[in-house]
């Protein structure tokens, strides 16, 4: 999605912002769908309803049921994974650290819980192996959800780079320019944190969604895709002249070079994602 299609945080309404939220289920089922998942592996719907709802009423400051440990951590660091970009060694890294490694956790929580200071607890939080600001983020938020903002990459995108795609470092000064802007917006519209998370994703991954979709969307969102359709279909009626083998033979080479450009944009992609923490 270009970022002139993507409307300024500090512009949204309220309306708007409702109606966006309510169109993260069907985006994240679509891209969940076309992700899949393999024999013995969590669907990303099915970890995100882990990340949203579980976790949240297991470790939530406001009812805490127990305290989390690594085994948790590693199951949030995989909801991460595949709701966003694929690191391949994140896991490992974090599945290194030591079971004594809960105590930073829980000394970290407490900390937070006491003081309401998100900076710091994400800086103990980050002493761990694998753990960035980014992770350490997402480990507080589901423990004050309604307060602290996961610092994804559609949040930043879209709360601190106008809805471009920028490049990002993820350092604390980062997460402090993400906090800022999250929490106006929260104020502004009297909003949580999790839902500006949630907004965020579906503006900057919602054509993602369209793409690989298999489910129905929202009106707003079938509408692009209708327009879409039906503007290819008409496309390719009126190059159909004399000789429908040729045209057929344009169509199917057309498509191997998109499958080819597809791929090396991935291959790219992949690359480009080798930092080992955040």
């Amino acid at each position: 999605m270009a970022s002139s299609d993507v409307p300024l945080h500090s512009e949204v309404t309220k309306e708007q912002f409702a109606s966006y939220l309510s169109q993260y289920p069907a985006v994240v089922e679509a891209i969940s769908q076309s992700k899949g998942a393999k024999d013995g592996q969590k669907t990303l719907s099915e970890l995100d309803r882990y990340r949203y709802v579980d976790a949240v009423e297991t470790f939530s400051l406001k009812g805490q049921k127990r305290e989390m440990d690594l085994d948790d951590v590693k199951m949030l660091v995989e909801w991460k994974l595949r709701h966003g970009k694929f690191r391949p060694t994140l896991m490992s890294l974090v599945s290194s650290n030591p079971p004594s490694s809960s105590q930073t956790i829980h000394f970290a929580i407490k900390f937070y819980a006491n003081s309401k200071d998100a900076g710091s607890a994400i800086r103990m939080l980050s002493e761990l192996k694998g753990i960035g600001p980014a992770t350490a983020s997402l480990l507080l938020s589901v423990h004050d959800a309604d307060h602290v903002i996961f610092f994804s990459d559609e949040a930043y995108y879209w709360l601190c780079c106008g809805g471009k795609k920028e490049s990002i470092k993820y350092t604390p000064k980062e997460y402090l320019a993400l906090r800022t802007e999250a929490d106006a917006l929260m104020k502004r519209l009297d909003v949580s944190a999790v839902d500006v998370e949630k907004v965020a994703y579906v503006l900057m991954k919602q054509p993602e969604a369209i793409k690989g979709s298999k489910v129905d969307m929202t009106a707003e969102t079938k509408a692009p895709a209708k327009a879409a359709a039906s503007a290819a279909s008409s496309s390719s009626k009126k190059r159909k002249t004399g000789s429908s083998g040729g045209s057929d033979k344009k169509d199917k080479k057309a498509e191997v070079t998109a499958a080819k450009k597809d791929a090396t944009e991935d291959n790219a992609a992949l690359r480009r994602s080798k930092r080992l923490r955040r």
